[in-house]
């Protein structure tokens, strides 16, 4: 790490060296020789002036990210947004994504009421999705759909393989009925695919200027307090920061809204915070109270501003040179903190009565919890070693994930050197931060951002429910980002040479660039996604049963028999190295059970799907799965009957109403079958049973008659 000192050799030769200090702030260029200075002074100026850095930032965040505005939804975003029924109520389901969990309406079609540990509660980003459905026309269900029973709902909404039956209606004009100029994709039908069409664009094009936003707050926050008088570094960090590959998770998975939102309200706090320190006023005051509870309420992390806003104060501006609590003016930092302190007790009551003392699942199931499986040591050891994963990762971010779950990383023990590198760069940054903490270097501040927010993520404090994401190091990516944009202007200073910054920088950003605009399409769809990084992660649990899932949504598309095989294939080709790393993943074996099914492997698929719900009997979709098995024996069975082969239909048959003995014309037509195969015995216990279940139909009357 790069300290600061006033004896360094660039401040003996007049060059600028970087601020640890107010005394000690940056200056906006470095001295050149004659010949060379003003036009330094004038590239700086240029891009650093009035309103050139913002579009710098807008337009680089447009390139970088103008692949997604196409892209469709990825991972949770179904879950949060398309199947929330508080978001498709629009403005009016507000009120109801205050007051709940963020998973609350999944649970209820799950029919469940087990919770994630520690709860979900993250309702302004999701809030934002409701206004985005109100503006671009809520979902209107068919009245087939709204006289079902709210369990019948449920259970139709759950089953993405059997969503052809969930048809939903475009209403943008709010006049209750479906009209040609609302189906999107022309089909000519008002089904769930314009539904989920109508709404990729403007969400994910709101997510890249929710994400260029932040990043010019930041370049305000920099520039303002950081570094007041070096725009120039300031600005390259803000730049280096939106162009991270590591962020393509947040900005292209449309439901990581959330860490946007709150490192955007964070740096809000900050600013106002400072603000209120040179110009003390109870409207400031307020605006920073808000600030904080809208951090909080867009994800958890907001609560390191109760260090990290008296830790800015005491760094960027107060003039006290010792820690020693006789010499600082604690009046200064007593409203703001105080206010902070209430704002927090006031959201940890709200939080506290949606989200804490249910039940949950989270420490039961290896998918939530990845570290169920290993020992204290090796659990102590593998967290400890996710420290030193989360850094090489932001230093060479390649190959990117969207899973690090069980087995991703193999579980770590102390004879590790890498866990033992950890662990000495975790002391290394204590002791630098306190290094930094005494000088009063702005250091100390990035260094704190780095940790706090990092830690909060590598389940040493608290169970996160992964091994590790990309998503969870957004926030720590801010230190990252300024210790790498600190390095690069002080190499050009100890080298005397002003545009080998521009020369470091520019490549680095263009190699960034490179990879999160190529990245990006991993994120495209579920699909891409998933097919992606199972090739980078292949012993993942997770990526292996999405892989499953969405060759089963590629069989589905149009194209001939053998390519819609080849790909029901792949399937189980997944879905078996999934279930083998993980034998109790239900998921898994419903999703090989539907493989099983198009293939007419009805048996193995029955086999999948009765260890599933023998894992979870209350499954909310079981009677559907079990209604789909019992009608692919019935379809067997009737096609062999048309072959004239009686007797061999006739036990497929069996088999369909040992499924759904409720089903009067599966027993009609074993009775046919049965009489044909001259089983007249079975016949009439058939027929006898057709009638009992639907004396109304006329060709069970008929047979009523032969029997007769």
């Amino acid at each position: 790490m790069a300290k600061n000192n006033h004896k360094s050799p660039a401040s003996k030769v007049n060059k600028t060296p970087l601020a640890t200090s107010p005394k000690q702030e940056v200056k906006a260029s470095v001295d050149m020789n004659p010949s060379s200075e003003s036009a330094t002074m004038g590239w700086v100026e240029k891009i650093t002036k009035g309103f050139v850095p913002y579009i710098i930032i807008a337009i680089l965040g447009l390139a970088i990210y103008s692949n997604t505005f196409n892209a469709q939804f990825a991972l949770d975003d179904d879950i949060v947004i398309c199947k929330n029924e508080y978001v498709l109520q629009g403005m009016q389901g507000i009120p109801d994504i205050f007051s709940k969990d963020l998973f609350d309406s999944f649970y209820k079609q799950m029919n469940t009421t087990a919770q994630l540990a520690g709860g979900r509660y993250r309702p302004l980003s999701v809030a934002t999705f409701a206004i985005e459905q109100e503006l671009i026309g809520k979902m209107v269900l068919p009245e087939s759909i709204v006289n079902m029973s709210n369990d019948d709902q449920r259970r139709l909404a759950t089953n993405s393989f059997l969503d052809n039956y969930l048809k939903t209606n475009w209403d943008e004009n709010k006049n209750g009925v479906g009209e040609p100029a609302e189906d999107t994709n022309q089909d000519g039908l008002y089904n769930d695919k314009d539904t989920r069409v109508k709404g990729f664009g403007m969400r994910h094009f709101n997510n890249v200027l929710f994400y260029i936003l932040a990043v010019s707050i930041l370049f305000v926050f920099l520039s303002t307090i950081v570094f007041k008088q070096n725009k120039l570094l300031a600005l390259i960090i803000s730049l280096l920061f939106l162009a991270h590959p590591i962020h393509t998770e947040v900005v292209a998975n449309v439901k990581s809204r959330d860490e946007i939102f709150s490192l955007m309200f964070m740096l809000l706090t900050l600013i106002g915070a400072h603000k209120y320190q040179s110009k003390p006023s109870l409207k400031v005051l307020l605006l920073v109270c808000v600030s904080f509870l809208c951090a909080m309420f867009s994800k958890e992390y907001g609560a390191t501003l109760l260090i990290l806003v008296p830790l800015s104060l005491y760094l960027f501006t107060s003039k006290e040179k010792s820690l020693r609590p006789d010499s600082i003016d604690m009046k200064k930092y007593l409203p703001v903190f105080v206010g902070l302190v209430v704002t927090f007790v006031i959201y940890y009551f709200i939080r506290s009565g949606i989200v804490i003392g249910k039940s949950n699942v989270q420490d039961t199931e290896l998918m939530n919890n990845p570290y169920l499986l290993a020992d204290e040591t090796q659990k102590l050891a593998t967290k400890l070693f996710i420290f030193l994963k989360y850094l090489i990762t932001q230093i060479f971010p390649h190959p990117l994930s969207s899973d690090y779950g069980y087995n991703s990383i193999p579980y770590k023990n102390f004879s590790n050197p890498l866990v033992w590198l950890s662990i000495l760069l975790l002391i290394g940054l204590i002791v630098g931060g306190w290094v930094a903490l005494k000088k009063k270097s702005w250091m100390a501040f990035a260094i704190a951002f780095y940790m706090l927010t990092i830690l909060l993520v590598t389940n040493l404090i608290f169970n996160v429910g992964a091994t590790m994401g990309e998503r969870l190091v957004f926030h720590a990516s801010l230190g990252y980002c300024m210790v790498l944009g600190f390095g690069i202007v002080w190499i050009s200073n100890k080298l005397n040479n002003k545009t080998l910054i521009m020369v470091i920088t520019l490549p680095i950003l263009l190699l960034y660039s490179i990879k999160t605009y190529s990245r990006n399409f991993a994120w495209h769809s579920d699909i891409t996604l998933a097919l992606t990084d199972v090739e980078t992660m292949p012993e993942s649990i997770s990526l292996n049963g999405n892989a499953a899932s969405r060759n089963i949504d590629l069989s589905e598309l149009p194209r001939n028999k053998t390519q819609e095989n080849e790909y029901v294939r792949k399937s189980i080709q997944y879905g078996l190295k999934a279930v083998k790393l993980h034998p109790g993943f239900v998921n898994g074996f419903l999703n090989l059970g539907i493989a099983y099914a198009k293939l007419q492997q009805l048996d193995s698929a029955k086999i999948c799907w009765d260890k599933a719900f023998k894992m979870y009997p209350s499954h909310p979709s079981k009677k559907l799965y079990y209604d789909l098995l019992a009608d692919s024996y019935y379809r067997v069975g009737f096609n062999l009957g048309g072959q004239q082969k009686w007797s061999e239909g006739k036990s497929y048959l069996q088999l369909a109403v040992d499924i759904n003995p409720s089903n009067a014309r599966y027993w009609y037509d074993l009775g046919g079958f049965a009489y044909n195969a001259q089983d007249y015995a079975k016949a009439k216990e058939a027929w006898a049973k057709a009638y009992q279940l639907n004396p109304a139909d006329t060709a069970i009357q008929k047979v009523q008659g032969i029997l007769k």
